[in-house]
């Protein structure tokens, strides 16, 4: 730090440094005057990838990818104004999901505030009702001890990890700098520095919070019920031997865990089978983690008279019917009783569901959204031992969930479903690529794709293989689902939102591979290929709205039925 050409790059590379120190490794930094001591410290640090974004809002994203794929938080460098303003989609979903991100925004000094100066605004507060901790800091200063900067530093890291008492998220340290912004050479008195000469002389942090310990916790009769969870508790619910009904997102859903949507769709639906919600009784519910994304599984809950306790949940609160009577906010690890055996009814049921959907997917013959998203996972297990399908939260997640599409084994899911935006969705996935640098496939619709058209440049940072998939029907054909579909006068110009675009020629206007397939057979290649190529490819698969929901009436009906003939009453 003895070499900082001047104040300011003194605090910001002490803050580079003491981030490197925590074990931060990814930098996203937006192009900006003000931001510039803060992006030259991370710039030039050796230990600290940095990755370029025009758009702080898909920055932002990218570096929410990069932190869910790692559990490391990524600092998103961002300058003044509405810059900071673009980052709130992505601080949300990291609270929503308490994933860890630092956002290092720059700002004007106290005199350039609220006076009409070029790019002030009142930004100090502007993200803090979605982020976990924020400081203003005042204007670097060798009046204010350089022990403040590491601490300052080490408090953000601590609350965005969530060992600081609360739970993971985003944090926002806002960072007042006068001229000069530039690394010009100013006078700064040394001797500030040496009340941190034990850090100077070693390569630690200057403080550690450590993480709270996980609660043990035994299951002796529960349903487990599970969403997206922290990698121990998941690691606990590997091979469990009682029943689990596992969400897309958990990395826990297979043939054994995975078909609640489609069980319940035979017991719940219009007349139901009075049999089958019988013999779906359960004494109690352990809901695990994030809210999963059936709503027949929500509604469910709800309507059971049993006991439920929630895990790993606290802030935000998982626990939409109000029904829980306990909640472990901290980090849980299970173990299972003695006694505890699968729940007779559920077991039957989902192994009946899952086969019966596998065999009508699999008769299907035309290529539409659900075919598409089987046949490409499919391709990345023949292809790829290990890497992410990142599910996009319209009708993607959707349909892997309900028609039990899981990740091969080896493979693990990615999702924005902590506030189910569609924005940011191939930044966030591109984050996963840098993140892992292992394979990623994303599968997203055509108006995502569209709201994070700018994403395709950051797409290009990734040497990995990036194949993001367009599911292009369109418009928006979730609301073919919904109650508006009824009112024929607005739907479809203001809800369907027909834009008669293809996507595939944007990606290969801006140097992406891309590719068009047309059936079943050619999908699967594409994907096997870009999967061997490295890089981003983007697959735009265009399919009409109706042949997709045809897919999916087929593949439920088949389950339905075979159900029936399960539990015949």
């Amino acid at each position: 730090m003895r070499d900082a050409p001047n104040i300011n790059l003194a605090w910001t590379m002490l803050a580079a440094e003491e981030c490197h120190r925590l074990g931060v490794r990814h930098a996203v930094v937006s192009p900006g005057s003000r931001s510039a001591p803060l992006a030259v410290a991370f710039g030039r640090h050796a230990g600290i990838r940095v990755h370029v974004a025009h758009d702080e809002r898909g920055g932002a994203f990218m570096a929410l990818g990069i932190a869910k794929s790692t559990g490391v938080p990524a600092v998103m460098v961002m300058t003044s104004g509405t810059a900071v303003a673009n980052a709130l989609p992505a601080v949300v979903e990291a609270r929503m999901t308490r994933t860890p991100l630092m956002v290092f925004a720059a700002d004007r000094p106290p005199e350039l505030r609220d006076c009409g100066a070029n790019q002030a605004i009142p930004q100090a507060n502007l993200l803090a009702g979605a982020t976990r901790w924020s400081a203003d800091l005042p204007c670097p200063t060798t009046d204010v001890p350089a022990e403040f900067v590491l601490s300052t530093v080490d408090e953000a890291f601590a609350r965005a990890c969530g060992h600081a008492g609360a739970q993971a998220g985003a944090v926002h340290l806002n960072w007042q700098f006068r001229e000069p912004l530039a690394p010009d050479a100013r006078p700064w008195d040394i001797r500030w520095l040496s009340g941190i000469a034990r850090w100077t002389n070693d390569h630690a942090p200057w403080r550690l919070a450590m993480p709270p310990l996980a609660s043990p916790v035994e299951i002796d009769e529960a349903v487990v019920i599970a969403g997206r969870t922290a990698s121990l508790t998941r690691h606990s619910l590997e091979g469990w031997r009682g029943t689990m009904l596992a969400d897309i997102t958990s990395d826990l859903a297979d043939s054994g865990t995975a078909g609640a949507d489609l069980v319940l769709r035979a017991a719940m639906e219009g007349d139901g089978n009075p049999a089958l919600r019988e013999a779906l009784r359960a004494k109690a519910l352990a809901i695990v983690g994030d809210a999963v994304v059936s709503k027949r599984l929500n509604a469910w809950i709800a309507s059971q008279p049993s006991g439920v306790t929630v895990f790993g949940a606290g802030d935000p609160r998982i626990d939409a019917a109000h029904r829980a009577h306990a909640v472990y906010a901290g980090p849980v690890e299970f173990t299972a009783a003695k006694k505890l055996k699968p729940h007779a009814g559920w077991k039957r049921a989902l192994a009946c569901a899952t086969r019966a959907a596998a065999k009508a997917i699999a008769a299907e013959r035309g290529l539409c959204e659900p075919t598409a998203i089987a046949d490409a996972t499919s391709a990345c297990g023949d292809a790829r031992s290990h890497g992410t399908l990142f599910y996009g939260s319209s009708m993607p997640i959707r349909d892997a969930d309900f028609l039990t599409i899981c990740p091969p084994s080896g493979w693990h899911a990615g999702a924005n479903r902590g506030a189910s935006g569609i924005d940011g969705l191939i930044a966030s996935a591109s984050g996963h690529a840098l993140g892992t640098r292992e394979p990623v496939v994303a599968f997203v619709g055509d108006v995502s794709a569209l709201h994070d058209l700018s994403s395709l440049m950051l797409a290009r940072e990734v040497e990995t293989p990036l194949v993001i998939v367009v599911l292009n029907n369109d418009g928006g054909g979730i609301f073919r689902y919904l109650p508006i579909a009824k009112h024929d006068d607005v739907f479809e110009a203001l809800f369907t939102t027909p834009h008669g675009q293809r996507l595939a020629p944007v990606a290969k206007a801006l140097g992406l591979v891309t590719e068009a397939p047309t059936t079943r057979a050619a999908m699967k290649k594409a994907v096997a290929k870009a999967l061997k190529r490295g890089g981003p490819t983007v697959i735009e698969v265009s399919c009409a709205r109706e042949a997709s929901e045809a897919c999916r009436a087929r593949v439920a009906k088949a389950a339905v039925d075979a159900l029936a003939r399960e539990f015949r009453g």
